[in-house]
């Protein structure tokens, strides 16, 4: 199928997807192709999601863009939608950690074993996040109440105490992994 193939493209040039709609998709494919050719305001930095189910999904992408810093946040049942078990989605991710130049950045949550175990597959800079000992950005007391979260975040020695307003672990990851990208930045 063409369509999720289009994903990263259509990011890039801030378009939407014609979903079914086969008159909305020429519209926008017109329009990506003028953009393309002729308008050169894009962005010096722009975050992406590489999005894989399938095996070669990760090769696909990475032959679109050449990421400076890469985050892995997890491989976990929720990567099993697709008919790709774990292992296979830890293929395409060790791909990326292959593929990632030498003086790149990969950014890795060392709570999970498969990502952690990804450092072994790359020459790029390491730099880890999380909850256990002997990571680079560490998260510490974390607590919960009525009004969010708030946990301790340590990095380069420095130590904030941070409070966010959404409830699960998950947030904590995205916000750590976000902070220690505008440190290193």
């Amino acid at each position: 199928m063409i369509v999720p193939r289009l994903g990263l493209p259509l990011a890039i040039l801030y378009l939407d997807s014609g979903y079914s709609s086969f008159f909305r998709w020429m519209k926008i494919l017109a329009s990506g192709t003028i953009k393309a050719l002729f308008e050169r305001h894009f962005p010096s930095k722009i975050v992406l999601e590489l999005g894989i189910e399938n095996k070669g999904d990760m090769k696909y992408l990475l032959d679109i863009v050449e990421p400076d810093i890469a985050i892995l946040t997890n491989i976990e049942t929720s990567f099993t939608d697709s008919s790709s078990g774990l292992e296979e989605i830890f293929e395409e991710f060790k791909y990326l950690a292959k593929r990632i130049k030498k003086n790149s950045k990969l950014i890795l949550n060392i709570d999970d074993n498969r990502v952690k175990n990804l450092k072994k597959f790359t020459s790029a800079k390491i730099i880890t996040y999380g909850f256990l000992e002997g990571a680079d950005a560490r998260i510490l007391n974390l607590e919960t109440d009525a009004e969010g979260q708030e946990f301790d975040f340590n990095f380069k020695s420095n130590t904030e105490r941070v409070k966010i307003k959404k409830y699960g672990k998950h947030f904590v990851y995205a916000w750590t992994a976000a902070k220690i990208i505008k440190n290193i930045l």
